[in-house]
Parts: structure tokens; C-alpha cells; sequence
């Protein structure tokens, strides 16, 4: 699976609409999650990738509440706050191993949010009745090949010969 999902406003790649649902997905996952939401300014000249990121006196830390995507906005509410917040946005970039979210606003683009788990998160993917394969080598190394169809997902997991043998052990001590 990528570590970065990348959605561009207006861009004709084909995977635009599934990389918006993964965001989507990670941004719901946020509920009630303690993040780090910062900001910082930026101009047709910034280099996004050298923006320091280091803590600054305005950055927030709060338990995101609410957070959903509804076609381009990001909505959430702030705790002990009645008014729910949104951005509308026209670039998104999600890097799943360090678990933040890049965020620029589809009107006045002169400044970039991050959103950042403080805390390393596992990511979780559910596949109920997947098809699956298995190749066992003469090492008795095995590759096991998981796909869903819905979700356009195939997962390879790679094992050697002592997590197979693991792996059987737990399954017919499970059935």
C-alpha cells in the first residue's frame, strides 16, 4: 500500500476519487483523537516540502470531534465548541507512515495546514470475505495474496518458513 495519497482539485488522474475516499476514510478515523493542527503562511514562491514544521506558539493540540469530508470540505468541531468548523480544500496529501494530513484551501492559498497524529497509529484496513491465494516455496517460505474486489485492495504479505509454521499453529488452534 502507498504511504502517500495525494488529491488534487480539478486533476484528471484516474485515482483521484479513490485516493479523496482514502483521505476521507483517515480523516473520519480521527474522532475523538488527540492532533496537533498547525498552519503556516506560504507564497507562490514557498517550498511546501521545506516548511518548518517545528512547533510554534500557535500550533494547537485538541480532540478532533465530528471530522467529515463532504465533497471538497473538511468539517470538525473543536471540543466544548457548538460551531462546526470547514475548509474547503483543493489539495490534500496524506502521508499514512507519519500520520498527517497536508491540507491547502481551494481560495487563498496563502497559507498550508497540517494535521498530525501525535502518536503512532496503526492503520487499520477491514476485508470481510476477500479472495485469497497462497504460493508456498520449497524453503517453506509463503506469500499470501489477499483481494477485494470492492474496495480495489490486494494485499501481498510475505512470510518466512517460521511465521508460516506460526501462522498454522494459530489458525488450527483457532478453527
Amino acid at each position: 500500500m502507498e504511504s502517500t495519497i495525494i488529491w488534487t482539485l480539478g486533476s484528471t488522474d484516474p485515482n483521484a476519487e479513490a485516493n479523496l475516499a482514502r483521505i476521507a476514510q483517515w480523516w473520519t478515523s480521527l474522532a475523538g483523537q488527540e492532533i496537533i493542527w498547525q498552519q503556516r503562511p506560504i507564497n507562490e514562491n514557498t517550498d511546501r516540502e521545506a516548511i518548518d514544521w517545528s512547533k510554534q506558539a500557535l500550533d494547537e493540540n485538541f480532540a478532533l470531534q465530528a471530522p467529515t469530508l463532504r465533497g471538497i470540505t473538511l468539517y470538525w468541531y473543536k471540543p466544548n465548541s457548538p460551531e462546526e468548523r470547514n475548509i474547503s480544500v483543493g489539495y490534500l496529501k496524506l502521508d499514512l507512515f507519519n500520520q498527517q494530513l497536508d491540507v491547502l484551501p481551494s481560495s487563498g492559498r496563502n497559507y498550508q495546514l497540517r494535521i498530525t497524529l501525535p502518536k503512532i497509529v496503526y492503520q487499520k484496513i477491514q476485508v470481510t470475505d476477500p479472495q485469497f491465494g497462497s504460493l508456498v516455496q520449497p524453503n517453506g517460505d509463503a506469500v499470501l495474496l489477499l483481494r477485494d474486489e470492492n474496495q480495489r485492495l490486494e494485499i501481498q504479505i510475505n512470510l518466512n518458513s517460521v511465521n508460516v509454521a506460526l501462522l498454522q499453529q494459530k489458525l488450527a488452534a483457532n478453527l
